[in-house]
């Protein structure tokens, strides 16, 4: 099951106002001095909002699948936060933890709408609003690291093409552009993103293994040497 780096949830709910959430991808450096980063929220809407902050642990299994769980790694200033119509705040988040981690470290940070108490101007407006929960994807990144995606297995299974990969490296990548080239008795071959649907554009973890099901109609021979191209 395919899980995107950075998720925006809509839920239908007699609210009267909305919010941008940015970036929906962010990292700490380790190696700085503060070790922080900042969100910016946008009230683009005609009446206060209420947003409540919250940090998750994240953890991802070989089919892409996540869960998130408690952690004290990283602390959100505020944590809730009450923004007028057109106007705009900033969040700190902050990596808390002294020792530096050999590998980079994952984490959700999660933006949700509260609902403010309606007036009664509020209740006479028609319509059902959305009540909008921004997730996006927070890491704290150890200086000098860098990803190292290699491809472990590949194997045919039906229609399907199973392919395994692992971060050997350091820190998060998604995999941009790949391309699979294979060499069998001197002839050569390759797979680029057109023939992998659903391979581009994922996310693997530091240190961590994908297994990936593509549904393609071209086969790598069998005893065939194969790598993998990732744009950088």
């Amino acid at each position: 099951m395919h899980r995107p780096s950075s998720l925006i949830f809509l839920i239908a709910l007699p609210l009267f106002a909305a919010f941008n959430f940015s970036p929906m991808s962010q990292s700490i450096d380790l190696g700085e001095q503060r070790r922080g980063a900042q969100f910016l929220i946008e009230n683009d809407g005609a009446s206060n909002i209420a947003v409540e902050l919250s940090v998750r642990e994240r953890r991802m299994a070989e089919d892409g699948t996540e869960t998130l769980g408690e952690t004290t790694d990283i602390t959100v200033f505020p944590p809730q936060i009450i923004i007028p119509p057109g106007d705009k705040r900033t969040v700190r988040v902050s990596y808390t933890l002294k020792d530096i981690p050999e590998r980079e470290k994952n984490y959700r940070l999660i933006a949700e709408q509260l609902p403010l108490k309606v007036d009664a101007k509020s209740k006479a407006q028609a319509g059902i609003k959305m009540l909008m929960k921004y997730v996006a994807a927070l890491y704290a990144t150890p200086p000098n690291t860098r990803a190292d995606i290699k491809l472990i297995s590949h194997k045919r299974v039906g229609e399907e093409l199973l392919l395994e990969l692992e971060n050997q490296g350091g820190r998060h990548r998604l995999v941009t552009n790949p391309v699979l080239r294979y060499v069998k008795e001197g002839k050569q071959g390759e797979l680029r993103s057109a023939d992998l649907p659903g391979l581009a554009g994922e996310n693997v973890l530091a240190g961590q293994r994908r297994l990936f099901r593509i549904k393609s109609p071209k086969e790598i021979p069998l005893g065939a040497k194969v790598d993998l191209k990732i744009d950088d």
